[in-house]
């Protein structure tokens, strides 16, 4: 699958002269430093953000709170502390005349997945994310999906083998395991929190594990919203390549090709009158899984793999 880097880089010189005020998001949802953590835990259910600028009293940019800052407060049970607690201070920013080719740079130095747009006063006045840059470039991602008759073999747990790896997964040790309790939303993440505690207990580095917890997040949030079903999370080491593989045994989705698409979502109106159910998730797992794969047909449950493997600039190890 070809990375988000790979192809700004290919195509750019055909936008360099696009500055950032033509492709941001803007107005920007913002939240206020003094407000509780659960507040913007909350608003990122509800909106479907993996991010939210934080702003002061003059509405400027002090900080943003992101997934990977909601688990750590899970962690260490800090819901409640003001969000200037948990946030994470030290933001790279854009001004609206940055270019094109200044904004890929700036993604490929710090993997990050989002940039608020600040102007002369601080005061944020838009946001960039990597969807933005490859909806501008008129590309998406692709992912790696099985949707035929051969998925009704994968889908059984007696068949346990990685599609993308071609590891078979039942001859290996779960390294990790997690059992994902649907009928409680409010403990949507934890499997996600505990997998980032083990993983950084393990040595691997901080960088590589919140792209690991935030995808997990994502697809463990979306058993208990979709799937009516108890589900797992297994996790493998192998070859250099960390296998997550999360799986539920429930209704299964009707139409792969449909579910693939950003907005779309079968959650019933009581899930999305708690914020759930809008149909972003796998955004987030796109960006953070090297490579990703859906299985599922209706009545027998879904299989989610995502396989991770360091980056350039990101070890595997601390």
């Amino acid at each position: 699958m070809e990375k988000v880097d790979d192809l700004i880089k290919r195509v750019q010189f055909y936008f360099r002269e696009v500055a950032v005020e033509e492709f941001m998001t803007s107005p920007v949802f913002t939240i206020r430093q003094e407000q509780a953590t659960v507040r913007a835990k909350e608003a990122m259910r509800l909106r479907r953000f993996s991010g939210i600028p934080v702003v002061n009293e003059k509405e400027q940019l002090v900080g943003i709170i992101s997934i990977e800052d909601i688990i750590h407060a899970l962690e260490n049970g800090d819901l409640n502390a003001p969000i200037s607690q948990n946030m994470t201070r030290n933001v790279v920013t854009l001004s609206k005349k940055e270019l094109i080719v200044d904004v890929a740079k700036k993604f490929e130095l710090h993997g990050f997945g989002r940039f608020p747009v600040i102007d002369e006063k601080k005061r944020v006045i838009g946001i960039v994310t990597q969807h933005d840059l490859i909806t501008l470039l008129l590309s998406k991602l692709s992912i790696l999906y099985v949707h035929d008759a051969r998925r009704e073999s994968f889908v059984h747990v007696e068949n346990y083998r990685s599609i993308p790896t071609g590891i078979n997964l039942k001859e290996e040790i779960s390294e990790f395991q997690f059992s994902i309790d649907y009928m409680d939303v409010s403990l949507a993440g934890t499997g996600a929190s505990e997998l980032k505690k083990f993983l950084l207990s393990k040595g691997f580095s901080p960088e590589f594990v919140k792209r690991v917890a935030i995808a997990t997040y994502e697809a463990e949030t979306n058993v208990v919203i979709h799937s009516g079903s108890t589900g797992i999370i297994n996790v493998y080491f192998k070859y250099g390549v960390l296998i997550v593989r999360v799986e539920d045994y429930g209704k299964g989705i009707e139409d792969v090709d449909m579910a693939m698409r950003e907005g779309y979502s079968t959650a019933p109106d009581y899930i999305r009158e708690m914020g759930f159910g809008a149909g972003m998730g796998l955004a987030n797992i796109k960006r953070c899984a090297d490579k990703m794969m859906i299985i599922s047909e209706p009545g027998k449950g879904v299989v989610v793999e995502m396989n991770f493997w360091g980056h350039e600039n990101e070890s595997i190890r601390s």
